[in-house]
């Protein structure tokens, strides 16, 4: 290299230097003709230029890019970038929906698209995310005949036939709940509000079968009353006097514990409230019994308490011929329209005792048996309660609680095992559910002698006795009597 090269390059790596750029020593070997050095600068630079020149094109592409902004209305669903594919799904999507309603359809509002440079703001789809966004924001029409009661549109269904169908069903189903019974005759049954069909276009999602338009048209919309608890009142009767279940009253009022009703309490009745009313009229033909009379013979030589049947009493019967009127299920009123004798009863005589119990009792009356008092004399569960009740273990001994004459031994019902005693004057005890007796009827027992043993016969839910003060036959509350 000669003195004027190696001047040059001295030059070029002190340029190269305040660049920031230090280039390798390069032996004597490895310096480049002057023409191969100039032939590799000028690829170097062609290169650099065609990448500059390629980012730009780049730019420009990306920056010009078209796509279609997908619409239904006002809603905006993001960007395809061929604008057939928003025809092919929609195709595919309307024959989907024809086949499950099996009609006609069209779209309530257009599938639309616009083209647009894309600045990246919305979202692009691909064939499945706008299948999906479809499917959900379509709304499909078709058209369909639609029930409405008073000029109020309730239920659509697919043809006339089947909306005349539905309210021929709606009466049938009506007949069969509240009028099936084998000695009625349904004379007619009419619908009170006006009913009307209109062919018109409506969602396919609206269109009902016949089945679901009878239970739209008979249940209609829930609505809630109140009622207030009267005595004698229970969630059964309740629910039963509403057309509710038990359950459907404790979803009402979820206040509620346990069985236990207040008198005044105000419960809540969310109850059916049908679009149409059914009215309903039917003769009904039946047989009911005409009760015997009864014929009573006084003996003075027998007690109160015994008592022979001389002829048995027998029931008459006689066939009734009504007319009744129901409104969705309720009958409204009943008239009767004759009465057929079909046989006489037959009276029932007696000879029953007249002899005057004595006065035996005291009238201090001693406790019948010793225990824990788990019910008083009242009202409970809506029925009176005419004793109280005294738990104690099964076996325990009963005692007479005054002296008199025992009028009665057996099984009676609900009391289960029963002992009664007539104290005279009027005045009588009954022990009930015992386990078994220590007594015989007519007997005369002594104020605190066993006359049986605690059990837990009859309507019973555990061992105890029940025990009762009667006047007269009228139930009183036996604490009052051992002030």
């Amino acid at each position: 290299m000669n003195g004027d090269a190696r001047r040059l390059r001295k030059k070029a790596e002190d340029r190269l230097s305040r660049l920031g750029i230090v280039s390798e020593p390069r032996t004597m070997a490895e310096e480049p003709k002057p023409h191969k050095q100039r032939g590799k600068k000028m690829l170097i630079y062609a290169l650099a230029a065609l990448c500059l020149v390629a980012s730009g094109v780049m730019v420009s592409l990306a920056q010009s890019k078209t796509v279609y902004i997908v619409s239904i209305g006002e809603l905006t669903l993001g960007t395809i970038q061929d604008p057939g594919l928003k025809d092919n799904v929609l195709q595919l999507l309307m024959e989907e929906e024809a086949t499950r309603v099996g009609m006609e359809i069209a779209l309530e509002t257009d599938v639309t698209l616009t083209k647009a440079k894309d600045d990246g703001s919305l979202p692009a789809l691909t064939p499945e995310e706008l299948t999906q966004a479809l499917r959900e924001n379509l709304v499909y029409l078709s058209v369909g005949y639609v029930i409405s009661v008073d000029g109020q549109d309730v239920v659509a269904l697919a043809t006339e036939e089947e909306a005349r169908g539905a309210i021929s069903d709606l009466r049938a189903d009506y007949i069969n709940r509240y009028c099936a019974s084998q000695n009625a005759t349904v004379e007619e049954v009419l619908i009170k509000e006006a009913i009307d069909f209109e062919c018109k276009s409506v969602p396919t999602e609206s269109i009902r079968t016949r089945e679901e338009a009878v239970r739209i048209l008979a249940r209609g919309t829930d609505k809630t009353l109140s009622y207030i608890v009267q005595r004698g009142d229970s969630l059964w009767a309740i629910a039963q006097a509403n057309q509710l279940t038990v359950d459907d009253l404790r979803r009402a009022n979820p206040e509620l514990e346990g069985d236990l009703l207040q008198i005044g309490q105000e419960l809540n009745l969310v109850v059916p409230d049908p679009y149409v009313t059914l009215s309903s009229r039917e003769t009904v033909v039946f047989t009911v019994n005409i009760p015997y009379s009864l014929q009573v013979k006084e003996d003075p030589e027998k007690w109160p308490w015994q008592e022979t049947v001389i002829q048995a009493g027998k029931n008459g019967q006689k066939e009734v011929t009504q007319v009744v009127i129901k409104e969705n299920g309720k009958e409204t009123s009943r008239i009767t329209l004759s009465e057929k004798i079909l046989s006489y009863p037959v009276t029932k005589i007696v000879s029953r005792g007249t002899k005057q119990v004595p006065t035996m009792g005291s009238g201090q009356m001693v406790w019948p048996v010793q225990g824990t008092i788990t019910s008083n004399f009242g009202w409970r569960w809506g029925s009176l309660h005419q004793g109280v009740d005294i738990a104690a273990a099964r076996g325990t001994s009963v005692l007479a609680a005054d002296s008199g004459m025992v009028a009665f031994v057996g099984w009676n019902g609900g009391y289960g095992n029963l002992v009664k005693i007539d104290h005279g004057g009027g005045k009588q005890t009954w022990y009930a559910h015992l386990d078994r007796f220590a007594v015989e009827v007519g007997a005369s027992v002594n104020k605190g002698d066993v006359i049986g043993y605690v059990g837990s016969t009859g309507n019973s839910t555990g061992p105890h006795l029940h025990f009762e003060v009667r006047i007269d036959g009228t139930a009183k509350d036996p604490l009052s009597f051992y002030q």
